[in-house]
């Protein structure tokens, strides 16, 4: 796994863009990715903000600088949002508060719905009050905001998505997006539960998917799961020439690690108190089989097994489960997330996950 050091973030900008721009041997069919895994404090925030300003109208981006554009009001129980900015603007001129209110409450399985008066420089919330199917303002959640916030940006994305889909430029809906080169998506998880971070990487995955134009996609996390289920997201994708990295700070340089098409965070101590996490609080998802089986995978090569689940021999359901793994991990991601697990099926996964851990004294000392 190649290691490159570097003196400044712009030095980090330039050579991202350069790999971005780089051709490929199929460059018509081929969506160019890069995904940078950085921790807290080691400049992923500042990368967004370079790669923008050296590559100014040509990037629509979602980071730290968009939630500012919004501030709750507690007396009015309001969103208070500038209206003269460019993505309000565009949420007006295109028509797309219907469809961000339906991304809204699809992310939030729930009936709140915003109501936008942009000119009024306010978004307000309301729910069915049982009587005539009346809306009553309420006040949300820090999750609920930072979901909106989600919602209007992607909803415009997904429109820039289809919009540049159509090549022929004279014959698309708005020549608003024509300059737009690349997406920028900086930690659009914070405040959000692991359902939501799961529901939103798909989202982007399945959307860098459907892209049909030049577009160019750069993200940046600092969160495991975010990273690890676009990863996944991707991986089984022919037509994604993806570039996997993790950002690190060791005084005075940055360290820009490739780490090829291996996800960082799809084993070992990462997942492991992920996985953990899930089982403490009794909530085992469909995608957890998909870390397990990665970890496994991952975990057998290192040690030299031919196959993953010679680690599990002697556990409990033993080739039952190898058949339940299979299944659950094979299965598109489109539907990790969403379907209840049977608790017979929890159990068993709890005991093979305990199983493995207590024969590799992973997390103990041996």
């Amino acid at each position: 796994m190649a290691e490159r050091e570097f003196n400044s973030i712009d030095e980090v900008s330039a050579v991202i863009k350069t790999e971005l721009d780089t051709p490929h041997t199929e460059a018509e069919k081929v969506k160019k990715v890069s995904i940078i895994y950085a921790s807290n404090a080691s400049g992923k925030t500042r990368l967004s903000k370079v790669f923008n300003d050296q590559n100014e109208d040509e990037v629509l981006r979602y980071n730290a600088y968009i939630e500012d554009l919004f501030s709750w009001d507690n007396e009015s129980y309001a969103l208070k949002i500038d209206s003269k900015n460019w993505i309000f603007r565009l949420v007006r001129e295109q028509g797309l508060d219907r469809q961000i209110v339906d991304n809204y409450k699809r992310l939030t399985g729930s009936s709140i719905e915003p109501i936008f008066n942009i000119d009024a420089g306010k978004i307000t919330f309301g729910i069915p009050s049982g009587v005539g199917g009346a809306l009553v303002n309420i006040k949300i959640s820090r999750g609920e905001e930072s979901i909106l916030i989600w919602s209007i940006f992607f909803t415009v994305l997904q429109n820039v998505v289809e919009t540049l889909g159509v090549i022929e430029a004279g014959n698309r809906s708005t020549d608003a997006y024509n300059d737009f080169k690349y997406i920028l998506i900086d930690d659009p998880v914070s405040s959000m539960d692991d359902t939501r971070i799961v529901s939103i990487a798909l989202d982007v995955g399945a959307l860098i998917h459907s892209s049909k134009s030049h577009l160019k996609f750069l993200i940046t996390t600092h969160h495991p799961l975010f990273f690890n289920v676009l990863y996944n997201a991707g991986r089984s994708r022919k037509n994604w020439d993806r570039k996997n990295y993790v950002l690190f700070k060791s005084a005075p340089k940055l360290i820009l690690k490739d780490h090829g098409h291996d996800s960082p965070f799809a084993y070992h101590h990462v997942v492991i108190d992920e996985i953990g996490k899930a089982i403490e609080a009794n909530s085992i998802k469909k995608y957890h089989f998909n870390l397990f089986r990665s970890l496994l995978e991952k975990t057998a090569n290192f040690l030299g097994y031919y196959q993953w689940q010679s680690l599990l021999e002697g556990a409990p359901a033993g080739r039952d489960f190898k058949k339940l793994i299979d299944h659950f991990s094979h299965n598109s991601l489109s539907d990790l997330e969403y379907t209840d697990l049977e608790r017979d099926k929890i159990e068993e996964f709890k005991g093979a996950f305990d199983f493995f851990i207590e024969k590799f004294k992973w997390g103990t000392k041996a």
